[in-house]
This record gives C-alpha cells, sequence and structure tokens, in this order.
C-alpha cells in the first residue's frame, strides 16, 4: 500500500478527494430531509428544492469518481504488474503468480473497497458532530459506542495479523502444489489454505457479534430519547436517520479491518519486488 501511494499520490489525491466530496453530500441527506420535513408541515417548500439540489449534485459527483477511478487504477495495476513479473526473475512462478494476485487485490481495495471506507469514516464522524447539536445524550451514546468497538478491534489486530501471514505463506506454495500432481500435496495445501480463512471468518464474526450488541443497544436507546425529548418531527427523523447512519458505519468496519491488516501484510511481500521508481 506504501509503495501505491508513494508513487501514485497524486492520481490517488484526486480519487480521494471526490470520494470525500461524495460521502459529505451523503452524510447531508437525513439533515436536509429532516428540514423538508419540518419545512412541508409549516408550509414551506424550499427544503424540497434543497433536498433536490443535493440529490442531483451527490449524484454528479458520484458518477465523476466512478469514472476516474476506474481509468486511474486500470494504469497503476498494469504498470505495477509488469515490473512485478519482470523483476527477479530468481523468483519462482508459484510466488510471482501469487504476489501478482496479491498487488491486484491491493489495486482493488484502492478502487473498489477505498470509496466504502473513507465514506464509512465520514459516515461515523459526521453524524457524531451533528448529533452533539442535535442531542447530546445520543451524541455520549455514540462516543461510548465507538470507544468499545476500537477497544475490540485493537484486542483482535494482533491474532488477525497471524492469520493473514499464515494464508498467504499458503497462497504462495499453490502453483508449486498443483503443478507437483501430488494429491496428498494438494489436500495438505487446500486444507491449511481453508483452515487459516475459517480462522479469519470466525474471527470476525466474533468481533462483529460483540460490537452488534452495543450497537443494537444504542439504537433502541437513541429512539427512546429523541422520542421523549424532541418535538419537531424532522428533527425526531434526522437523529434517528444519523444514529442508524453511525450503525451502518461502525457495523461495517470489521471488514475494512480485516482488509487492512491484510494487504499491509502482502505489502510486505510486494515491497522488494515493486519498490524501484
Amino acid at each position: 500500500m506504501n509503495i501505491l501511494l508513494r508513487r501514485f499520490g497524486g492520481r490517488i489525491a484526486v480519487t480521494l478527494s471526490l470520494i470525500v466530496l461524495e460521502a459529505v453530500g451523503w452524510v447531508l441527506f437525513p439533515l436536509v430531509i429532516g428540514r423538508a420535513i419540518d419545512g412541508v408541515l409549516a408550509g414551506s417548500r424550499h427544503g424540497l428544492f434543497e433536498l433536490a439540489g443535493l440529490g442531483i449534485v451527490a449524484m454528479g459527483i458520484a458518477i465523476t469518481r466512478q469514472v476516474v477511478d476506474s481509468r486511474a487504477y486500470a494504469r497503476i495495476y498494469a504498470r505495477l504488474g509488469a515490473e512485478l513479473i519482470g523483476s527477479h526473475a530468481e523468483s519462482t512462478t508459484s510466488t510471482k503468480t501469487a504476489r501478482l494476485g496479491m498487488l491486484r487485490e491491493t489495486v482493488e481495495f484502492f478502487e473498489n473497497s477505498v470509496p466504502a471506507l473513507v465514506r464509512s469514516i465520514i459516515e461515523l464522524a459526521g453524524p457524531i458532530l451533528i448529533l452533539s447539536a442535535l442531542s447530546r445524550p445520543v451524541f455520549y451514546g455514540c462516543l461510548a459506542v465507538l470507544g468499545v468497538t476500537v477497544a475490540v478491534y485493537a484486542l483482535t489486530g494482533r491474532m488477525t495479523t497471524r492469520y493473514n501471514r499464515e494464508l498467504n505463506d499458503e497462497h504462495e506454495r499453490q502453483v508449486d502444489a498443483v503443478e507437483s500432481v501430488d494429491s496428498a500435496r494438494i489436500g495438505r495445501h487446500l486444507r491449511e489454505m481453508m483452515r487459516w480463512n475459517i480462522k479469519l471468518s470466525d474471527l470476525e464474526a466474533g468481533t462483529f457479534g460483540v460490537v452488534w450488541l452495543f450497537l443494537i443497544g444504542l439504537l433502541v436507546y437513541s429512539i427512546a430519547v429523541t422520542a421523549e425529548n424532541t418535538v419537531a418531527y424532522g428533527a425526531v427523523f434526522a437523529i434517528v436517520m444519523y444514529v442508524f447512519q453511525f450503525t451502518e458505519s461502525v457495523a461495517s468496519l470489521p471488514l475494512y479491518f480485516q482488509q487492512w491488516l491484510r494487504l499491509r501484510e502482502i505489502s510486505g511481500r510486494l515491497v522488494a519486488l515493486v519498490a524501484k521508481p
């Protein structure tokens, strides 16, 4: 990942800027919808025009970002892939094939997962900031759940990295195992691959289950507190939607956290092959 950032920082910065603009637009939707609801109830249509304008702008940014992303990352993959295969001739075919797949996984992470990750981060921070103005009790509840989530991921990070390292070691042995035409060796290789995949899946399921319990509690708490203390229907809608948005973002973190740890481990294997300028 560091290689991509160092060598293609300009292209990635452009795509990230578009991602941030797109995410900010989506964060504003609950607030603008709430304003539109209160406006209509008060006899004003100004909020509806704001909502329509926001929708058009957000969609325009999303389309532009996707067009730019697909072209930028296709060029990055083609260039680094050619360098990887052309360098270090002493590496085995098995190692090069596996690492070419790992390079593709890294590039796809930037192209497909980073937009969703940045959006999740903004949809995590944005609602917290807005809720600090709309409802302090709900705001403090979000901070508490966020603290629990960070603690759970911090405790499982080292274990996730170890499982990914073992899985990648098996990936690099795959071509040699297949070319050996030894059914016993191939069977051992496939069982090892599945064993580490299962360990990663179980760990992800466990962390998600723990965090989800706190998220459900937060959602129930926010609805109860908001219904008791807020009069405007639009404000109630906005608060509940921001809590739901926050819940969605936190719930998606296990996937991105696992991907980031896996790609950090992969980048250590690729750096020696594509580090040249």
